[in-house]
């Protein structure tokens, strides 16, 4: 094991800045495919209720699914009471046909100018996970145009992640070909060789899915603090970034295979 990491170690300590900058470009194509992925999940699809169909003082506002009835009768309680709200209907989840499962409240504000401060209102209170308006839904909802070029997005940057990668790992491997032709020769594991390249990219995908997972956690503390309506499950939040680090490391690991590859050159071959 101490040979694996000494190995490791001066593949690492190989890296200039050519190598350098072609690995931070696959780390970075790497966190926007991240991103794309994330926000896939986290970010709602735009519901059927879009918000050009909604009056100058009309809401809506989505439950979340794990509200209880009692809960969602409080609410409504509480929005009726309302000095700025004319009129409230709740919609069971049965009578939606988009994403959003808890069914919503359908508000009507006494002005169109209320609608901002009641709208504020609503995101702040517990159990409703979104609010849109005539004015737009919080910027949160994603449009079938959006989510398509989400998908567009994780594409190209899988593919920029595997260019970069790839390119890196031949300038690396190109200038630590001397010890590998003589670790070859001295008769070092083929194997101990390919994994400390493997290695290498799965730090990239590990590092990547990190920084994907803080940013997270510092976009989620920056809702909580602002009050900037729940939009985002927490829950969800948390799945998305495990499975992100996950996917992360996944792809790092294909990252590592790519360069792997590029040992199979003749450049690397022992010396006759």
């Amino acid at each position: 094991m101490s040979g694996f990491l000494f190995l490791e170690r001066e593949l690492l300590g190989t890296i200039r800045v050519r190598s350098a900058t072609l690995f931070a470009c696959a780390l970075l194509a790497l966190l926007l495919f991240l991103g794309c992925f994330a926000a896939l999940f986290l970010l709602p699809a735009a519901s059927a209720v879009s918000p050009g169909s909604l009056g100058a003082n009309e809401l809506v506002a989505y439950v979340s699914p794990r509200l209880t009835p009692a809960s969602i009768n409080t609410t409504y309680l509480q929005l009726v009471d309302r000095p700025d709200v004319q009129s409230v209907h709740y919609s069971l989840p049965e009578q939606i046909t988009s994403e959003q499962t808890g069914g919503h409240f359908t508000v009507i504000a006494r002005s169109a100018g209320q609608v901002a401060g009641l709208a504020a209102a609503l995101r702040a209170t517990n159990g409703i996970v979104s609010v849109e308006s005539a004015s737009g839904s919080g910027g949160t909802a994603l449009s079938p145009n959006a989510r398509i070029g989400l998908l567009c997005g994780l594409v190209v940057c899988a593919l920029l992640a595997l260019l970069f990668a790839r390119e890196g790992f031949r300038t690396l491997l190109y200038a630590f070909r001397h010890e590998i032709r003589l670790m070859r020769l001295s008769g070092v594991s083929e194997r101990q060789i390919v994994a400390a390249v493997e290695v290498t990219g799965l730090l990239i995908g590990f590092l990547a899915g990190v920084l994907l997972a803080v940013a997270l956690a510092l976009y989620g503390l920056s809702i909580s603090e602002t009050g900037a309506g729940q939009a985002l499950d927490v829950t969800r939040m948390v799945a998305v970034g495990l499975v992100s680090l996950l996917l992360g490391a996944l792809m790092g690991g294909l990252l590592g295979l790519l360069g792997a590859a590029t040992l199979a050159s003749d450049r690397f071959s022992p010396i006759p």
